[in-house]
């Protein structure tokens, strides 16, 4: 009998971790529309969209004009910015590729950079 109410406790004190454990997770918010990014300096704007990979910007800003810089290793999208009068030029993280025909809509946003004509 003690035996099995060591193990209900121990079975208990299992349950009550994991379920701290996973309450502390947030589900990352919604990338920030365009516009709003248009309005914001390059350092909020790389905060605003850090964590979030180039397929989540594409899926909430549509398909960019690519930039692919093969000596620097650089990927740079471009997004037409009406309200900037420019661009917004979106680079990704590709430290982690080898094969230049990797996956590249999984890579994460490195920084971000505000582009204005004139």
């Amino acid at each position: 009998m003690k035996h099995r109410i060591c193990l209900f406790l121990l079975s208990l004190l299992v349950v009550v971790a994991l379920t701290a454990c996973g309450s502390g997770e947030t589900e990352q918010a919604e990338v920030p529309p365009l516009t709003a990014v248009e309005a914001m300096t390059d350092d909020a704007a790389t905060e605003a969209l850090s964590g979030f990979r180039r397929q989540d910007i594409m899926d909430a800003w549509g398909d960019p004009q690519e930039v692919f810089d093969t000596l620097s290793n650089l990927h740079v999208d471009l997004y037409d910015a009406p309200t900037l009068g420019g661009w917004v030029a979106v680079q990704y993280d590709t430290s982690d590729i080898a094969d230049p025909d990797a996956q590249m809509d999984t890579l994460p946003v490195e920084s971000v950079e505000l582009q204005t004509i004139g």
